[in-house]
């Protein structure tokens, strides 16, 4: 909204009621306080005009959740897809990584690296320092304990204190 004949715009926020429901009073009422709070002054007797409305909507908010893994589990073994070479950055060469399956993991499975964990989207790569588990959600969460040792180990290595 603005003064009839000014230049810039004031913002004035509105309470969450039906706009038809305010009475013309009631909205210059809130301009003038708003006015006053941004300029120190305001003028009762200038007539105000709306340049702009901007209106936010939402549905309903829902909350957001995920449904547990279902199914029974044939044990890690079947969800075992073989195996094939992968670098290991601890030992610097290329090393046999036991690759499973993501869509046959089950709650509880537990894997222990070196691991590969495919699925059409993506791939986990667990090194042998690390082991992962399977929520009851299906997320992998990785276990990289052992990871600061290694790294004390490669500074050392590299001439580093």
């Amino acid at each position: 909204m603005r003064f009839v004949g000014q230049g810039s715009e004031t913002d004035l926020a509105v309470e969450r009621k039906v706009f038809s429901k305010f009475r013309k009073e009631e909205i210059r009422k809130m301009f003038d306080k708003t006015y006053q709070k941004l300029y120190g002054r305001t003028y009762p007797e200038t007539p105000v005009e709306f340049v702009t409305f901007k209106v936010r909507a939402s549905l309903p908010e829902r909350p957001f959740s995920i449904s547990p893994l279902s199914g029974k589990s044939d044990g890690l073994s079947a969800c075992i897809k073989g195996k094939r070479p992968a670098y290991s950055v601890l030992l610097r060469k290329y090393i046999p990584f036991t690759v499973y399956d993501r869509m046959k993991l089950f709650p509880e499975a537990k894997i222990k690296g070196p691991a590969i964990i495919e699925e059409k989207e993506s791939t986990i790569i667990i090194g042998e320092d690390a082991a992962a588990s399977v929520d009851g959600f299906g997320f992998v969460w990785i276990d990289l304990k052992n990871r600061g040792r290694h790294a004390a180990k490669t500074s050392k290595k590299k001439g580093s204190v």
